[in-house]
């Protein structure tokens, strides 16, 4: 069973910072899931919400704010442990400075169908340039960001996200040409894993941070857990569990 480090590890250090990104890699895990958003100036930035209220040291719409304006504020500012100052970052620099990057989920909010284009575009062209074409799957929980990708760029993997009362996520998986399920913890089930996995679907499990759900879900064969606590689960998982590799 893989860890992969939520935005990061989001409880460890600042979500969807660098600063995140280098943590989670010094635990010698190189499985990341992230957010991708559109800047003002339409650069793709790694931010979770729609605002940088919450996560930053600033105010205003994600839309509303260039990449550069996004880059001056302190995306750590409401992590009190954490010293450094670290910016709302570019996709393209995760990538740059990540070159063992062994999976990667890319994880689109629904916005308008417009902005949908712009990021499927953008990803497609980052997935070239950094031969990402085995290492990275766009997830989304909307049905139309995953037909936009499939249309664009078939070849890159996608993953339908499941909220807990999802109906029918595999159903779902099948009909937008999903490589993998990205399943909120309270649904999952032994069966539900085994017929994802009977059809050559991944299994993903969203947010597991207490380790008897862990334990569990790896006893029931899951592919991956994501985690904002990877330290925890790299320290109390028996073998089996996957860093690099």
């Amino acid at each position: 069973m893989r860890i992969i480090g939520h935005r990061g590890a989001r409880r460890e250090a600042p979500e969807n910072t660098l600063a995140g990104f280098r943590h989670l890699r010094s635990l010698g895990i190189d499985h990341v899931e992230l957010d991708v958003r559109l800047s003002r100036d339409n650069q793709l930035v790694v931010i979770h919400d729609t605002t940088v209220n919450r996560t930053t040291n600033g105010k205003g719409a994600v839309r509303e704010m260039s990449a550069a304006e996004m880059a001056a504020l302190n995306a750590a500012a409401n992590f009190s442990s954490w010293k450094d100052t670290t910016p709302v970052p570019l996709l393209r620099d995760v990538l740059k400075e990540w070159p063992e990057l062994e999976s990667i989920q890319l994880e689109v909010k629904t916005t308008h169908v417009p902005d949908l284009h712009l990021i499927a575009a953008g990803i497609a062209e980052l997935v070239d340039e950094f031969d990402l074409l085995d290492v990275a799957t766009v997830t989304s929980m909307d049905t139309q960001m995953l037909a936009i990708m499939h249309q664009r760029a078939p070849e890159i993997r996608r993953g339908y996200v499941a909220e807990r009362f999802t109906r029918d996520p595999l159903a779902m998986c099948h009909l937008y040409h999903c490589d993998l399920l990205a399943m909120n913890y309270h649904r999952v089930t032994p069966g539900m894993v085994a017929t994802a996995q009977d059809i050559g679907i991944e299994f993903s499990v969203w947010t597991v941070n207490n380790l008897n759900i862990a334990r569990r879900l790896q006893d029931w064969g899951v592919d991956s857990i994501i985690t904002d606590v990877p330290s925890l689960m790299l320290q109390h998982l028996h073998s089996g569990c996957e860093c690099h590799g």
